[in-house]
């Protein structure tokens, strides 16, 4: 792993919008790379909206065709950055939620929801692998918002060589309805002063850096919690966005350095015994 910038996105993505959608990411990855980002997040189902009814896959597009993957992998190309950013893939004839990485190159890679939550049963498969994409400068992992309640597949992309994981959500407070602005700031400072909360600990037991971004506000249909956070894998925050319902961006600089003394530090996974869990695996 290099010394690199990275950047997380709290953005609201409009309920059958998708150019102001894509307008959003041309204005946040102009920016962050302006800063000198080279890795961009921008949140679960970023582009073509989440929400839950039939439509929610109707921008739907494969990873590597279509206009979104036009206009993403393009300012990719243009900014030279790598980008994360959500979509409905159709696949296998079916509908997928994944989070597509592209380079100056092209793609290079996508992630599938592994664990669908609420309503997403009724309009997405699920994916079956957990997938990390080395991009030059580090090694990737995704995991899309309930998946990262699972310890289990964290752990399974830091063996499998994962030094960044990405963490793009589109957490909902509200499912059909509209919150009050007043509601859902309270919830954003609650939930910033818990931070750096499950990624923190799940980041220090696998020693990898933590980026996580959310959808926010209402878009039409469902209102999102927002926020966005970058945590060491040590589990210290190195950064926070601020509690505001506005699109918005952060970044800090994540330095190998930390990966490599939070590594030397732990003997959890050297001293791991794979043959004693078994029953992780097993249905029950």
């Amino acid at each position: 792993m290099e010394k690199f910038k990275a950047a997380a996105v709290q953005m609201n993505a409009l309920k059958g919008d998708l150019e102001h959608n894509l307008d959003v990411h041309r204005r946040f990855a102009t920016k962050a790379a302006r800063d000198g980002c080279v890795l961009i997040l921008f949140p679960e189902l970023s582009t073509t909206a989440h929400y839950g009814d039939e439509s929610v896959t109707q921008f739907a597009e494969e990873a590597a065709g279509g206009p979104v993957y036009e206009t993403m992998s393009g300012l990719a190309s243009e900014l030279d950055v790598t980008i994360s950013y959500g979509f409905c893939e159709i696949a296998h004839g079916t509908y997928y939620n994944s989070q597509a990485l592209v380079g100056p190159a092209g793609l290079i890679g996508v992630q599938r929801k592994v664990h669908a939550s609420w309503d997403e049963y009724f309009h997405f498969r699920m994916g079956r692998t957990l997938e990390v994409f080395d991009i030059g400068f580090c090694k990737v992992g995704t995991l899309i918002c309930f998946d990262t309640a699972f310890f289990e597949a964290w752990r399974v992309l830091a063996l499998q060589g994962a030094e960044v994981m990405l963490l793009p959500h589109a957490s909902r407070i509200s499912r059909g309805k509209r919150v009050t602005r007043k509601r859902q700031l309270q919830g954003l400072k609650a939930r910033n002063r818990q931070l750096p909360g499950k990624d923190g600990m799940f980041a220090a037991d696998n020693c990898v850096f933590a980026v996580s971004c959310n959808q926010v506000d209402y878009n039409g249909h469902s209102t999102h919690g927002g926020g966005a956070s970058i945590v060491g894998p040590d589990g210290k925050l190195l950064t926070k966005a601020k509690a505001s319902l506005d699109d918005l961006w952060i970044s800090a600089e994540l330095n190998p350095r930390l990966l490599t003394k939070a590594r030397n530090r732990s003997s959890v996974m050297r001293l791991r015994r794979p043959e004693m869990y078994r029953a992780v695996t097993e249905m029950i």
